[in-house]
């Protein structure tokens, strides 16, 4: 197939300009389809749920602290009545009465109050884990925001390059012949490229050349394609 020295050389560009472009869709392919994001996404959920979790337990311990001071309130209201009928009372029988009564309230308040301590100590432990988790996905809220950033930024990179070899292949493909442009395609869809000849050796698959072959590229017109014996490339002289 005749092909002008510089049309082999445009076919060489050709085969560096689709290198490019796979190695370009495949760094897309592999920023796209990472795990560092989709691990960082996992984790910032992970800790959504903890932290969830965590304050619902909080505002469980809330009200079990409101309702214990209730109780405790209602207590030393029962309390005090129950001094002001002391002091109030002649009737020894009705004293007895509420001083035993009083003795019972005492050692409720005591229980209520210990109680009430309790969950206080439950509360601030729990407060600080809430804020202990927060702080956490806090830090994993800014990784994902960071990695996700870079991302769209490499993506917004990758895909300029994109467009920058799709022009430069279809300038490169219309300095070819439909003729040589379609022979170009049927062998790389085949997997076979384009590499210029040493003297002796194949660029496109590195083989070295010796006998048969060799002197059949060198028999081969320099305004005609010579080929690898070996990978079928187009071999640029």
């Amino acid at each position: 197939m005749k092909a002008s020295h510089q049309q082999q050389e445009t076919l060489l560009e050709l085969s560096q300009i689709d290198l490019q472009i796979r190695r370009n869709s495949l760094a897309t392919s592999t920023l796209v389809n990472g795990t560092e994001i989709e691990e960082a996404r996992s984790e910032l959920m992970q800790l959504s749920e903890q932290l969830l979790a965590s304050r619902n337990s909080l505002d469980a311990l809330d009200l079990d602290l409101k309702r214990a001071a209730q109780d405790l309130a209602l207590v030393e209201e029962r309390i005090s009545r129950d001094q002001q009928r002391l002091e109030q009372s002649s009737n020894s029988k009705d004293i007895q009465g509420i001083q035993s009564e009083l003795t019972s309230l005492a050692k409720r308040k005591d229980t209520l109050e210990d109680a009430e301590l309790a969950l206080i100590e439950r509360v601030e432990a729990q407060s600080a884990e809430v804020s202990s988790i927060a702080k956490e996905r806090e830090v994993a809220q800014a990784k994902l925001n960071s990695l996700e950033e870079g991302q769209a930024t490499e993506l917004a990179k990758l895909k300029s390059g994109a467009m920058l070899l799709a022009e430069d292949r279809a300038r490169a493909i219309s300095n070819l012949s439909e003729e040589l442009a379609a022979h170009y395609e049927k062998l790389k869809a085949r997997g076979a490229g384009v590499g210029r000849f040493s003297g002796i050796a194949c660029g496109a698959c590195g083989m070295t050349m010796t006998g048969a072959s060799l002197d059949a590229v060198r028999a081969t017109p320099m305004d005609e394609l010579a080929h690898c014996a070996e990978c079928n490339g187009i071999l640029v002289r």
